[in-house]
């Protein structure tokens, strides 16, 4: 009979699917409203839309990953890092194909494999990763994302998210946000745009800032509709 180590009961593997389970479980619970639900539905759900890459801040990383679960193919960036590990073999079991790499490690060869996801079919694909990780600064757009909605020739759409009974997680350094069992949380989609293939730097940095003021205006919006404040 095999021996169960601790070892192996820490392994990536087990720890992934006990956080799967607890995920599935706890957020089931929780009730979502959309706002914008026509944007949501002619872009993220009708099949004949085109592509699309979703761009949203790291503090609602964790439930919006949770919300994208039963669209079409999705493909999600996640660090090289040890947590890293356990978060692919989460994002697996969710049904996400997984580039490695972040803008510390790696970033540039899995945004690569990001473009190669999003050309190499006709069926609808939508990727992501928070804009602004994966160390922040917080709230501020890095175009690692708009650089794949340029190559790749997808829509670019602003996705903010807030909640009525949140956990903050205050040391984080991008608050993250984790809805409480039986609470509300609401999804605001902002119009999506598309970037030229030919644009240059100049080009791509206003880009850049229309996406960070279009979500920071959605996540304050979404903050006094749900009243939260960020704990001092």
């Amino acid at each position: 009979m095999a021996r169960i180590t601790l070892k192996k009961l820490a392994s990536p593997r087990i720890i992934s699917w006990a956080l799967t389970t607890a995920v599935r479980m706890w957020f089931g619970t929780v009730r979502v409203e959309i706002l914008n639900r026509d944007v949501f539905e002619r872009f993220a759900r009708d099949p004949s839309s085109g592509n699309i890459v979703a761009g949203a801040w790291h503090r609602n990383a964790v439930f919006l990953f949770y919300f994208f679960r039963t669209l079409g193919p999705r493909g999600v960036m996640i660090s090289r890092s040890k947590d890293g590990d356990v978060v692919a073999n989460v994002a697996r079991r969710f049904g996400y194909t997984t580039m490695r790499g972040s803008s510390s490690k790696g970033g540039a060869r899995a945004l690569q494999q990001m473009i190669a996801y999003m050309k190499e079919t006709h069926e609808k694909r939508l990727c992501g990763t928070p804009v602004d990780g994966p160390r922040g600064p917080a709230r501020v757009v890095k175009k690692g994302m708009l650089a794949v909605a340029k190559e790749s020739g997808a829509l670019f759409v602003p996705i903010a998210c807030s909640g009525t009974r949140v956990l903050t997680f205050h040391k984080a350094w991008d608050k993250t946000m984790i809805p409480l069992p039986f609470s509300k949380m609401v999804i605001d989609f902002g119009e999506p745009f598309s970037i030229a293939s030919d644009a240059d730097d100049a080009e791509m940095e206003t880009m850049r800032l229309r996406a960070e003021q279009m979500l920071n205006d959605m996540t304050d919006n979404l903050d006094r509709i749900c009243g939260y404040a960020l704990p001092v």
